[in-house]
């Protein structure tokens, strides 16, 4: 087999695998919460986020622990913090980096991405976080649930970093 053609097989090879990739990506549960922010940042003059996998992880991990444990806040009930979150991830891996959290919940319209970047676009905390220039990754999770009575809720955790 010549040099072309093996460069050609790994070249289509990686091509179909980041198609898939792109693919699960768009449905993954975070995917509408991710494009709203990046139309909301590419609005103010911004250039969008990327994903991170291990931003996504911590971010799932903690949106999935509010509602277990019946709980809104970005310090667990038995004292996990962002930044132990952040560590444990894999995020942090040398040098210098800086995180930041939002966090939303809600059923109906403010269970979506759309409600979502609404809510925070309205607070100032979680505004200058989404409107950062200094982040330019995040990680999306994304729980659903019962949760503070309500039935259907949504509970979204976004963790934005810089390295």
């Amino acid at each position: 087999m010549s040099r072309r053609l093996i460069v050609v097989v790994v070249t289509v090879l990686l091509t179909a695998s980041l198609g898939t990739a792109t693919a699960s990506a768009a449905k993954a549960p975070w995917a509408p919460l991710f494009r709203a922010i990046n139309t909301v940042r590419r609005a103010h003059g911004l250039r969008p986020v990327t994903a991170s996998p291990r931003l996504h992880w911590a971010a799932r991990h903690h949106s999935s622990d509010m509602v277990v444990h019946h709980y809104f806040a970005h310090t667990s009930p038995y004292g996990s913090t962002l930044y132990r979150r952040i560590v444990s991830s894999g995020f942090r891996t040398y040098g210098y980096w800086e995180a930041g959290e939002t966090l939303a919940w809600g059923t109906g319209f403010d269970a979506t991405a759309t409600g979502v970047v609404q809510m925070w676009m309205h607070s100032p905390e979680h505004r200058a976080i989404l409107l950062s220039p200094l982040f330019h990754l995040v990680g999306i999770g994304r729980a659903q649930g019962t949760f503070k009575g309500h039935s259907h809720a949504a509970v979204w955790t976004a963790d934005w970093g810089h390295r």
